[in-house]
C-alpha cells in the first residue's frame, strides 16, 4: 500500500532530523508516518529507532499545541522517554500517533502516545518533557 490516507497533509520544516526520517504528515493533531524501505531493520520490520522517533516527535508536538502561548514560542524538550514495543510495523504500513497530555505544568509536561496500524496497537510510549521558552 502507498500513499497518504484522505485529509492528511504534510507536516514538514519542524526539524532536519525529523524532515529526514518523515515525511511526516497531519491531520486534526494525528500525525501519521507510512512505513518504507528505508525505515526496516535487517529482519525487513520497520526499526525501533523509527518508531520511538515518531514518539518523540508525536508528544513533543501535542505539548506545543496544548500551551496556550503560540505552538512557535513553546519549545518542550524531551527529559525521560519509555517504549513498549507491542507488535512488528511492516513496509506500507500507515502508523499514526495518538497523545493525550496529562498534565502540563509551568516547567514540565506529562505526555502518553499509542502509535496504532489499522485497529492494532503497536508501541506505547510515555514521556516527560521540559517546557522552555
Amino acid at each position: 500500500m502507498s500513499g497518504v490516507p484522505e485529509g492528511f497533509e504534510p507536516h514538514l520544516g519542524v526539524n532536519a532530523f525529523v524532515d529526514h526520517v518523515g515525511p511526516f504528515h497531519r491531520r486534526d493533531g494525528v500525525l501519521g508516518l507510512r512505513i518504507d524501505r528505508r525505515h526496516l531493520n535487517t529482519f525487513g520490520k520497520a526499526q525501533g529507532g523509527v518508531l520511538m522517533t515518531m514518539v518523540d516527535f508525536a508528544l513533543g508536538e501535542a505539548v506545543r499545541e496544548a500551551h496556550d502561548r503560540p505552538r512557535d514560542e513553546v519549545a518542550a524538550a524531551t527529559v525521560s522517554l519509555t517504549s513498549d514495543f507491542l507488535g512488528t510495523v511492516s513496509e506500507g504500513d500507515w502508523v499514526t500517533a495518538h497523545t493525550k497530555l496529562e498534565r502540563l505544568g509551568g516547567t514540565l509536561a506529562f505526555v502518553d502516545c499509542s502509535l496504532v496500524v489499522g485497529a492494532r496497537e503497536v508501541v506505547r510510549g510515555r514521556a516527560v518533557f521540559a517546557v522552555l521558552g
